[in-house]
């Protein structure tokens, strides 16, 4: 065996007792050249295996113990240096490299003792030590020079460079990168110019000059995939992945970060995953993704405290502190401001105080302290300036502008005009639509309206061009939630002149429940690609999860707030993996058209002449509504004020909660309780439905709901003398978009119906349910019925037998889930069906029915997107769904299930149907409780 072969084998071998084996059976050839070979193999292994990294070191950790030679010491305690910086022990490093550096310090090695110093200029980076390694990256740069030893000039200076450019010294940082990348050049070492090119993008790109910083990353980038460099490519795709943020392509953006954290996980370097994870947390910031950037920072922001990776702690803390003054946690802030303040004042960054002092402005501008807004703004700002720092610089300067807005000053507009056109010069649409957004509310000051809505319209198609390549819907829902203002301001703007209310009714539509609309398309395109690796494990994690829930079910009150925590952990990673598969690209979300005049028209054809859209609709704290009919668009405006109706749900959901288990033990109290109920039915009736009555002229309703209306059943109003539904049919939709949607679905033949049931103590009337239906519909000849309950009522049978079904129909237990809406879920016998399970299935059904507590309740997302059952199916492709407000009576449920049916098998709409079996409890006395919580949205 040879010496190059010996090392090939001890690079490939993790065991340690097998590489000791190894050197004792070739004795021979563990000798110094096999030393000083096996360092060389480690330097060319390190940027691309680091596994084989750590197996040299490993390798010669041991052979210096069999032969008890300093020499061998030395180099092993080198590698092992730089291969505890893959792993983030880096005070270990450091301790490593300077033993090294002594031994060939004191055997008169000056230019090897300068070597070993090459590594230990990135540590002290890394823990912040800057002076300390300036001063050495500049004393052994003068040996190498000495020497003519390019490479290791070159990697100093390279270092030095990086070093620079954590304190935000562009120029001086530029300086030394082109000299390295010249001496790199010279000695034609590839590996080392592409690392020094990707250092030069990133300079460049934080000079702002994006395309020459793009041209480096590319060639880094091909010369890093040629050469197999995987560490190196991560870094480059990083790096581009952030300058793709600051630019606002967003799409490109997720997919390089996720790439690179993907590399660097498969490459098991965590704190190289860290800083990746850090990254993406950025970037969901800038998503509106708060609540996942909020944990990502709280988890790492301890970890790079325990790596004393300050510049990166510093980084990490004050972006959560962002997060949180989002959140509202404002003393949490505070806490993290604090420390990223000392942090960057201890790095000698000043880019970093300064970006301190731009988020305090923001929480003033916030808190309305316009003055204290402005000083602080324009502080900041003076710093960036200095530093050439231009994507806080803009930051800053729409802050310092908007705050002189409110405060009335008139250098206000020349400032956001100047800060606007520098925003597109820089390519930063974010900032872009901020200044569009203040200049329009300006204008609006001045009562310039036309002007005014100039400037809504440019910021308004500025949001759309950066939201429509997001890849996934919950990125694209997540965005548009807090930019809502310029649709809001153009709708009041054409509702000033009622000769444009049909334009002011798209604006209302356009930021209303988009996401849910472009879902609601039967497009697999929409679904998020597939990576085997990623599927693989929401696989494994779908099953850990049902298994979780199976066990709750049956679970001992002690143990049950364990496997709670354990559920909640899965559902977590089972959303991140998820977000992840959507970050790693492959197909372009298809914008679709959005709701325009036209498809108005095309809707008041559709509600013909017996039927009335009332569209809700808020706008400076008061609820107002749209009602749409064959041939008329009215707006009422200020019906009441959007605070007046959380205390009148609170009142009737407290008065519907005494009938929850009946009404046996009630007697005759029960006459009392449906007065009470019909005295807040009726305040709600007087508030949203009385004042439109003289337009709606007795006609059938489809009622669009807004935030806390979604909770109120408008069927069972009461006007004093009868419900709603007494004279009229009433359906629902989550906007007119997703209804129109509804709408034009083709009308399958209603062949295949699946009935799925499963009972248990608290719901003993499920099967009996079941096999009322199931009845029903095996008299009519047309259709195939199939029934499942009990045992048979499983989750694979449902993902087998739900996606050909034009009725499907589920009773069972439902549970909606305010903490995480999206795991709101219906029990079968084997586990849960989740919002998210739906939402990648394909339905064509005509009707899903899920005769279950509470499955029609949502979350109302920013702009009406609701998170829930309703959004799964919707989703999944249903055109109508019928579902429960609140916990229903299972006795009541049974009852009306059958009756509606029948009434659809006698010919009946799905409206007319709900209507006449709602009709019969109203007619035996019943009170609301029992018949008003089903609802039905969709096509009616």
């Amino acid at each position: 065996m040879k010496r190059r072969d010996l090392v090939a084998r001890l690079i490939e071998t993790e065991e340690k007792t097998a590489q000791r084996s190894l050197l004792t059976e070739n004795s021979r050839l563990a000798d110094m050249k096999l030393a000083y070979l096996l360092k060389d193999t480690f330097y060319d292994l390190w940027t691309t295996q680091p596994k084989k990294v750590r197996n040299a070191a490993s390798a010669l950790s041991i052979l210096a113990k069999q032969k008890k030679d300093l020499e061998i010491g030395a180099l092993a305690r080198w590698v092992s240096g730089i291969a505890d910086l893959t792993r983030g022990k880096t005070e270990h490093a450091i301790l490593n490299l300077d033993k090294a550096a002594d031994f060939f310090s004191l055997e008169n090695k000056e230019l090897t003792a300068a070597q070993t110093r090459v590594s230990k200029l990135y540590a002290l980076a890394l823990l912040g030590r800057y002076d300390e390694a300036i001063s050495c990256g500049k004393a052994v740069l003068k040996i190498f020079e000495k020497y003519d030893d390019d490479l290791a000039a070159g990697k100093i200076e390279h270092n030095l460079g990086n070093i620079l450019m954590r304190q935000e010294r562009y120029a001086r940082a530029q300086n030394y990168l082109a000299s390295a990348r010249a001496r790199f050049l010279k000695i034609n070492n590839q590996p080392q110019v592409t690392m020094a090119e990707n250092a030069l993008a990133i300079i460049y790109a934080l000079q702002n000059d994006f395309r020459v910083a793009e041209k480096f990353y590319h060639q880094a980038l091909r010369r890093a995939q040629d050469l197999n460099m995987l560490v190196t490519q991560a870094e480059i795709e990083a790096s581009m992945g952030n300058l793709a943020l600051f630019r606002g392509t967003f799409r490109s953006a997720l997919e390089l970060l996720e790439r690179s954290r993907e590399k660097y996980i498969s490459l098991q370097m965590p704190h190289q995953q860290i800083i990746a994870e850090l990254e993406i947390a950025d970037a969901y910031l800038e998503l509106n993704l708060v609540n996942e950037a909020v944990e990502i920072y709280q988890g790492i922001a301890p970890k790079f405290a325990a790596l004393k990776m300050k510049a990166e702690e510093a980084r990490a803390r004050l972006q959560f502190a962002r997060a949180l003054v989002l959140t509202a946690e404002n003393t949490r802030a505070f806490a993290q401001l604090k420390k990223a303040a000392k942090l960057f004042s201890d790095e000698q960054n000043e880019v970093g105080v300064g970006a301190v002092k731009l988020l305090e402005a923001q929480m003033s501008l916030d808190n309305k302290a316009w003055r204290e807004a402005a000083t602080a703004a324009g502080k900041a700002g003076r710093i960036f300036s200095k530093n050439g720092n231009v994507r806080h610089g803009l930051n800053a300067l729409w802050v310092r502008g908007e705050a002189l807005r409110n405060l009335g000053q008139p250098a206000a507009e020349e400032l956001l005009n100047k800060t606007f056109k520098a925003s597109l010069r820089y390519e930063n649409p974010v900032i872009a639509q901020l200044c569009q957004i203040s200049l329009g509310k300006l204008k609006l000051q001045k009562r310039a309206l036309r002007d005014a809505e100039q400037h809504f319209k440019k910021a308004l198609r500025l949001i759309e061009d950066l939201r429509a390549p997001l890849p996934a819907e919950e990125f694209r829902m997540a965005f548009l939630a807090d930019k809502l203002a310029p649709y809001h301001e153009l709708a009041k703007l054409c509702l000033a002149d009622e000769k444009r209310t049909f334009e002011a009714f798209t604006y209302i539509e356009e930021a209303r429940s988009r996401s849910l609309a472009e879902s609601a398309e039967d497009d697999p395109s929409l679904k998020p690609p597939r990576s085997n690796k990623l599927s693989e494990e929401l696989g494994r994690l779908r099953e850990d999860l049902n298994w979780f829930y199976s066990r709750l079910n049956r679970a001992r009150p002690d143990e049950i707030p364990g496997l709670q925590q354990q559920a909640r952990q899965r559902e977590k990673k089972i959303a991140e993996v998820m977000r992840r598969m959507a970050s790693a690209g492959g197909r372009n979300f298809r914008e679709k058209q959005k709701f325009d005049i036209k498809n108005l028209q095309q809707l008041q054809g559709q509600l013909g002449n017996s039927r009335a859209l009332v569209e809700y609709f808020g706008l400076d704290g008061k609820i107002s509504a749209f009602v749409l009919t064959d041939n008329t668009l009215e707006v009422f405006r200020d019906l009441c004020d959007e605070s007046e109706i959380p205390a009148f749900l609170e009142q009737l959901h407290f008065q519907f909660g005494a009938l929850r288990y009946g009404v046996k033990n009630l007697g005759n109290f029960v006459a009392d309780l449906t007065n009470k109920t019909n005295s807040y039915l009726q305040k709600l009736y007087e508030k949203l439905l009385a004042p439109l009555e003289t337009h709606l002229d007795g006609r059938n309703l489809v009622i669009v709901p807004y935030r806390e209306l979604h909770y109120i059943p408008f069927h069972g109003l009461h006007n004093g003398g009868e419900y709603v539904i007494q004279s009229r049919t009433v359906s629902y939709g989550p906007s007119a978009a997703v209804l129109q949607k509804c709408l034009l679905k083709k009308q399958t033949e209603t062949e295949d119906v699946l009935l799925m049931g499963f009972a248990d103590e608290k719901i003993p009337l499920v099967d009996k349910e079941i096999d009322s239906l199931a009845e029903i519909f095996r008299r009519n000849k047309h259709l195939r019925c199939r029934h499942l309950k009990g045992k048979r009522a499983t989750f694979a049978a449902f993902r087998e037998s739900a996606g050909r079904a034009g009725i499907l129909h589920l009773a069972c237990h439902g549970e909606f889930r305010p903490d995480n809406p999206m795991f709101s879920s219906l029990r079968l016998a084997d586990g849960w069906v989740t919002v998210r399970d739906v939402c990648e299935m394909r339905l064509k059904s005509s009707l899903v029915t899920l005769s279950a507590c509470a499955t029609g309740l949502n979350s109302v997302f920013g702009g009406d997107e609701l998170l829930g059952l309703s959004r799964g199916f919707f989703s999944a492709g249903a055109a109508s769904l019928l579902l429960t407000l609140w916990t229903v009576n299972d006795e009541a449920a049974t009852e009306l299930m059958g009756s509606f049916y029948r009434n659809l098998q006698r010919g009946m709409t799905l409206a007319e149907a709900l209507r006449e079996a709602q009709l019969g409890f109203i007619r035996e006395g019943s009170h609301p409780y029992f018949w008003s919580p089903f609802v039905l949205t969709g096509r009616w």
